[in-house]
């Protein structure tokens, strides 16, 4: 999956949170959400909205960022139910020891070609 067919499935898919999306579908997406961000802080800074020493977001940081949630949390969610976890698993996020824990098992592969959540979308 090329990185335009991730973003427009992610986006397509915002409120699917059932079903599986496979590692390139999960990662393309988290990289173009970090260069969008980048751009939108290189902009922000650019035009001083906000200021390169604080650590505060401007606004169109913050406006991207709710933008992305949902279906940051929904892609999320479907990559855990590819390797057979449930998405609930998030909630780990709650935990600081918990975000390496997830970022690992995102990184992990398909467990089984067909699961509780569906066939392998690479098959």
């Amino acid at each position: 999956m090329k990185m335009t067919e991730a973003v427009i499935s992610v986006l397509t898919n915002w409120n699917n949170f059932s079903g599986r999306a496979c590692r390139s579908e999960f990662w393309f997406f988290c990289l173009a959400a970090f260069l969008v961000q980048v751009i939108i802080s290189i902009i922000e800074i650019a035009t001083g909205m906000v200021d390169i020493e604080s650590t505060e977001m401007g606004i169109l940081s913050i406006i991207f960022t709710l933008l992305i949630l949902v279906p940051s949390i929904s892609v999320t969610s479907r990559r855990l139910q590819d390797r057979g976890l449930s998405g609930w698993w998030q909630l780990l996020y709650l935990t600081i020891i918990g975000i390496p824990v997830i970022v690992v098992l995102n990184m992990l592969p398909a467990k089984e070609d067909e699961n509780n959540w569906g066939r392998n979308p690479l098959l």
